[in-house]
């Protein structure tokens, strides 16, 4: 690893440090979770749901959570585990690693409160060399971690070298670059994070990322409807989420008309795939 690399992995390390000593640990179970995880929009006004929930949905059915027990996952830059915790009670074995150590204790002991600590190894570590053998991983999952890990230059091919022949990488991750509107959007959101580093991607980006793999796919969520997370707990009343749902129809037959518009959505999902074997 070059020095400035890792003087930035350790300087970022420290600020998401500083970030997680004040979260705590919860225990889940997949129930909880799930129900957290519905889609917004889906709901009635009663229930909250989660303001991303479509494309992290997605994601997981991208990596087949269905079909995931007894299979090996790597979970990249996993933060306080939501995700590892999630897929160890779909019955998956699990190893997260993170760079922050305050994340990983979190992540630990809510491993353990939600019965899955058997089934999860964590690890303190970046993620440019990986201590795992080649082929390690049926999958791997990263949760808006990718606007960070870009700037890592060997991260794709540890990921691509640790996950086995046909396996998939996901990458659910916040808006690209394309789209200017999106710029109070994303300054909203990542105000409180800026020495956490990353900067918004763009399309090159994503498979300049992927060349490792054998292909790259990208699917692209929310274009009107990415005005959810500006107005972040006021998009679950009643006439806004009805407001959000038609701007949801509409970025819908926007997009299947003009695929061109894809670029300006609100958040991705990114499909890596390594060839299979001979």
């Amino acid at each position: 690893m070059t020095a400035p690399t890792h003087q930035l992995i350790a300087s970022r390390a420290s600020a998401y440090d500083a970030i997680y000593a004040h979260w705590r640990s919860h225990r889940f179970t997949r129930e909880s979770y799930e129900s957290n995880l519905a889609f917004f929009l889906d709901m009635d006004a009663s229930a909250h749901g989660y303001l991303n929930g479509d494309e992290l949905r997605f994601a997981y059915e991208l990596l087949g959570t269905d079909s995931i027990s007894d299979k090996t996952v790597l979970d990249c830059c996993c933060g306080t585990g939501k995700s590892t915790v999630y897929l160890a009670l779909r019955g998956a074995r699990v190893h997260a690693f993170d760079s922050s150590r305050q994340a990983i204790a979190v992540a630990k002991e809510s491993a353990d409160l939600s019965g899955v600590a058997d089934r999860v190894q964590f690890a303190v570590q970046d993620a440019q060399y990986l201590p795992y053998a080649d082929g390690s991983f049926d999958a791997v999952f990263c949760q808006s971690a990718l606007h960070i890990v870009i700037d890592y230059p060997r991260c794709a091919r540890e990921l691509a070298r640790v996950l086995k022949p046909g396996g998939m990488a996901v990458f659910c991750e916040e808006a690209l670059g394309h789209n200017p509107l999106l710029k109070p959007i994303r300054w909203y959101r990542r105000r409180k994070y800026v020495t956490c580093g990353g900067r918004a991607l763009t399309c090159q980006d994503l498979r300049r990322f992927g060349a490792p793999f054998q292909n790259v796919c990208i699917y692209h969520f929310n274009l009107l409807a990415q005005s959810k997370t500006l107005l972040g707990g006021l998009s679950r009343h009643p006439w806004i989420k009805t407001a959000l749902r038609r701007c949801a129809a509409w970025d819908k037959a926007m997009l299947a008309r003009w695929p061109a518009l894809r670029r300006y959505c609100g958040k991705v999902v990114v499909a890596y795939r390594n060839p299979c074997s001979s």
